[in-house]
């Protein structure tokens, strides 16, 4: 599997171009034989040719079908005669000439060019296989398992979703093959790609030839302008002629199995939504992360969400680890998904209500279609016997609007949060000033669907998510009494280990969002509840992950607005940092919090 940054040995680019031949050869007329080695690889070519003869008379035959012949055979053929040519034994590289610069002046500048373009390791990317293929991902458990399907030859008909905008080629490429050289011939109906309104010159002219070589399996659907993740999925799924859509980030990877779990659960309950097992394709090596597949704490983890409505991965809850009985096979029940990977029924998508289009681009759209999936009647699960490899980026290559997250969540919480939308709006009031469009239609289909309410979701698929008026003792800005226009801030620090100190209060929530804890009196960052503020020493208070062993991490918030820490002494600041003080009663070290629900000791 490693990779390497020597130029393309054109032993491959031969190898490449024959067994595309039958797949109109992936640009095969492009390839240049060194002419130092030309005769030398002549012979290799010929005996070569000679040792695949029977391959290829069989390939011939196989495209002579009867009148009779239905669609589908025709469709299975087309896939195995893929599976064929694609086979991970002779390496497929991408062919660079056109969409890359061949003689960089710099070429460690241009390796950097290249990944801040997509945010990952282009240049390694760009020289690793197409089609290569992963070890089997599956547990012990997942392979016994596999034994209960229902046989392949009665499984649905599977429809797999791409969308894109300005995709690294050779990333978008493998994710496809990944898709034909892991799905049965006879489920794997098509590959849909819907480009977004792409810029780049190799997403344009260029992937359309290398679309062709897939002998219609792989349509491509484009954007005139960009729609956004909820319009492009949607446009997908109108494409789609399987059973069963699955919809995929196109900087993914499939190993082997990974459909036959989705497609025996949901044939058994067709209501039923599924996201893989999802782990890391590193984004500078392009190495797959086997070691965090198959091991105790691989399955531990499930969606949840925090009130900004931003989705976050939580420990699984004892209750979900009791009903499992220690089976890390089992499927996860997860009360909401990260949204990049799943797979449904292709109709029960649009009968629950597709996406939400009046969200623009992405974010929270993942929350929203799982709130819908559990007050409507369905069930999410997480299937730890189906893995799909995905690289997760530094960073996000591109820019939307700044105000799109707050007008989704906006959405989301008029339509489905009913009374708890209030919190919603605490953590984020700059929502409550934008613009979230018409959403009758919406509470429309919310009625027409006869959906539970956000309580109910709360009580029986998320009782372990924090309430705040339940569970909060205050939350909100921390404003100082003796410099009311400075609020304790996280200074950009969202992870441990890192200082907090104070800034000039903004009224936006994010960085400023603390919620003091009613049962642990620990003090915490709204974005993830497993850190909390941490006296260290008396001149330096940070970041630290949550301990629950009370210490440095217990606060006392008194009457007149003191919090007090475990040494009693009192949170004050030096003008930069918040810091510990001997108790004196001054302003400095009183403060004021955004919402309080019970009164202070």
């Amino acid at each position: 599997m490693g990779t390497s940054d020597t130029a393309v040995d054109p032993v491959n680019s031969l190898k490449r171009g024959f067994l595309n031949a039958k797949l109109k050869s992936y640009m095969w007329y492009r390839t240049r034989p060194n002419i130092v080695r030309g005769l030398f690889l002549l012979v290799i070519a010929s005996l070569f040719l000679i040792s695949r003869v029977n391959i290829t008379i069989e390939f011939s035959s196989d495209t002579v079908t009867s009148a009779t012949e239905s669609e589908e055979i025709k469709r299975t053929k087309k896939v195995m005669r893929l599976k064929e040519l694609l086979n991970p034994r002779y390496p497929i590289l991408l062919d660079l000439d056109g969409i890359r610069d061949p003689n960089p002046v710099n070429l460690e500048e241009y390796k950097k060019e290249l990944f801040k373009e997509n945010m990952f390791n282009t240049w390694v990317s760009d020289r690793t296989p197409l089609n290569r293929e992963h070890p089997d991902a599956r547990t012990g458990r997942c392979v016994e398992r596999a034994k209960t399907y229902i046989p392949v030859s009665e499984m649905p008909t599977v429809s797999v979703v791409f969308i894109f905008v300005d995709e690294c080629l050779s990333v978008l490429l493998r994710s496809v093959i990944s898709i034909i050289n892991t799905v049965p011939a006879r489920v794997l109906k098509d590959i849909i790609l819907v480009d977004d309104a792409s810029k780049k010159l190799e997403n344009g002219q260029r992937l359309e030839e290398e679309v062709m070589t897939f002998d219609g399996i792989v349509k491509l659907v484009r954007h005139k302008e960009r729609k956004g993740l909820m319009i492009a999925r949607t446009t997908g799924a109108q494409h789609a002629t399987g059973d069963v859509v699955v919809f995929l980030d196109s900087h993914i990877e499939a190993t082997m199995g990974w459909v036959e779990p989705i497609l025996d659960r949901i044939s058994k309950n067709r209501k039923t939504v599924i996201q893989p097992n999802i782990p890391a394709i590193d984004f500078n090596t392009f190495d797959l992360a086997y070691d965090v597949i198959d091991t105790p704490d691989a399955h531990s983890i499930m969606g949840g969400f925090s009130w900004d409505m931003v989705f976050r991965w939580k420990s699984l809850p004892e209750r979900e680890m009791k009903r499992r009985h220690g089976d890390n096979s089992v499927e996860v029940l997860s009360p909401t998904m990260a949204g990049g990977l799943f797979a449904m029924d292709r109709k029960y998508f649009f009968e629950i209500g597709a996406y939400d289009l009046g969200m623009d681009i992405w974010g929270a759209e993942n929350l929203e279609i799982s709130f819908r999936i559990w007050m409507c009647g369905g069930v999410l699960e997480i299937n730890p016997c189906s893995t799909i490899g995905h690289v997760y980026r530094q960073t996000f290559p591109y820019s939307s609007k700044k105000d799109v997250g707050l007008k989704n969540g906006k959405r989301l919480a008029e339509v489905w949060l009913d009374e708890y939308k209030e919190f919603f709006y605490q953590i984020s009031p700059p929502a409550k000033e934008v613009d979230m469009g018409d959403i009758s239609e919406r509470v429309a289909l919310r009625q027409r669907l006869q959906c539970r309410s956000f309580r109910w979701y709360l009580e029986n698929i998320y009782p372990e998510m924090q309430v705040p008026s339940r569970d909060f003792l205050a939350h909100g800005e921390i404003r100082n009494m003796g410099d009311r226009n400075r609020c304790v801030d996280n200074l950009g620090g969202w992870k441990p280990p890192s200082r907090v100190g104070m800034y000039s209060c903004h009224g936006q929530g994010g960085s400023q969002y603390w919620q003091y804890m009613k049962y642990t009196n620990e003090i915490k960052q709204t974005h993830n509840y497993d850190y909390c503020l941490d006296a260290i020493s008396d001149d330096q208070i940070q970041i630290a992950s949550c301990h629950g062993q009370k210490g440095n991490q217990h606060w006392t918030l008194t009457v007149v607005g003191e919090l007090k820490s475990a040494n009693g002494k009192c949170l004050s600041h030096d003008g930069s940092f918040i810091i510990l003080q001997k108790c004196d009663g001054s302003a400095r070290q009183r403060w004021n919090w955004g919402f309080v629900f019970v009164k202070p000791s």
